[in-house]
């Protein structure tokens, strides 16, 4: 199938390249929401009223996004192609995402019941893809330039304001809270790309004490505080969060593994993945009133996209070889310990996969990440 030769939707976004892992193993059979067997299913967010975003994703890779709500489903639809992705949703039920184009380009949106789907503006070029939404209606994502770069912004309904870079190419927002304060990642001019903070009236600031390397901010709560992932000298990645005052390295207390935090509530509490090497299934953590817990899989529950304040993960595993979203509540599970280590044999082979698969990661964030939709993600 031809691709949008410039966005590409939010396939760029450059955490979400180990989030995919999550989705190639495991299995869910917690509160699944349901789906035919032909196709694999993704929870994206929920609201308070239990509206429910999610993907289907059929057996030739098409991706179409819909909202489930009052035992309902509600199509998203597209603006005249063949996909559509869903990001997030807020409390009145006003849905962001992106969907394609009748000459494959992708168009980031605003969808509700009663109004349908509506197209959001670009920065002059060809696409843009919404990433979050706040209680205001107001929506963060990222969008073409006309010189051929993507853009952070955050659109108010009213203006599209593009928030810029640390003086290199490309920026994406993937978190917005209820004062306009949005997260993302933002490209320094040698290539490095580096979690930022938007604030109103101040502007991008760079998240500090994140390393030197690659990081990424995935969300940010009400009061401000910050999760994301940041890349180590040592290539390995690490959760961390952030408060205004100090980052907190969230990895080091899982003590090995990759981690990728990606949601974080009003109440502080941070979900998010684990990749152990020998392991083909994820683990999931939550860090909850200063305990870090990493657990399995919830009984086959893979993936970790968000948690609402009344303690609901919402992500998806995997059932019968398709995926199947699914929620859990994070304080009714026991976490269980770390698996036995593999023999040597089995981990000389997967030393060789990895020095492959984090040379992929050097190239991909240097110069944004193509996702591939059999990766069965889009955030991000």
């Amino acid at each position: 199938m031809m691709r949008s030769a410039s966005l590409k939707l939010s396939a760029r976004l450059a955490p979400v390249l180990a989030l995919a892992a999550a989705l190639l193993a495991g299995a869910a059979q917690a509160g699944p929401f349901g789906g035919s067997m032909s196709e694999s299913i993704v929870a994206k967010d929920t609201n308070p009223a239990g509206d429910t975003i999610l993907e289907s994703i059929t057996g030739y890779g098409a991706r179409q996004a819909f909202l489930r709500s009052g035992g309902q489903r509600y199509d998203i639809g597209t603006f005249g192609g063949e996909e559509s992705t869903a990001a997030a949703i807020n409390g009145a039920g006003v849905v962001t995402g992106s969907a394609q184009a009748a000459d494959f380009t992708w168009h980031a949106y605003r969808f509700d019941k009663r109004n349908g789907l509506r197209e959001l503006d670009t920065l002059g070029g060809a696409s843009s893809a919404g990433t979050a939404i706040n209680e205001q209606g107001h929506i963060a994502g990222h969008a073409d330039t006309y010189d051929g770069s993507y853009h952070a912004f955050i659109d108010t309904g009213i203006t599209m304001l593009d928030l810029g870079t640390f003086g290199g190419k490309n920026s994406y927002a993937l978190g917005i809270n209820d004062h306009d304060v949005v997260v993302g990642a933002a490209d320094r001019a040698n290539g490095f790309r580096r979690a930022f903070m938007y604030k109103p009236g101040i502007g991008m600031i760079e998240i500090p004490d994140v390393g030197d390397r690659h990081s990424v901010a995935m969300a940010v709560n009400d009061h401000g505080v910050v999760v994301g992932t940041m890349q180590m000298p040592d290539r390995s990645w690490h959760a961390f969060s952030y408060d205004g005052l100090r980052t907190v390295d969230l990895g080091v207390m899982m003590n090995r593994g990759n981690s990728f935090a990606t949601a974080i509530n009003n109440n502080g509490d941070i979900v998010g993945n684990v990749r152990v090497w020998g392991r083909d299934a994820p683990l999931v953590f939550v860090y909850s009133k200063g305990q870090m817990q990493v657990r399995d899989n919830f009984g086959r529950f893979d993936l970790a996209r968000r948690i609402t304040d009344d303690g609901q993960i919402i992500g998806a595993g995997a059932m019968a070889r398709q995926m199947r979203a699914a929620r859990v509540a994070h304080n009714k599970v026991e976490p269980l310990g770390w698996p036995a280590p593999v023999d040597m044999l089995t981990c000389a082979f997967l030393a060789v996969l990895a020095t492959f698969f984090l040379y992929k990661i050097r190239e991909h964030l240097r110069e944004g990440i193509d996702f591939s939709k059999r990766l069965m993600l889009s955030i991000a």
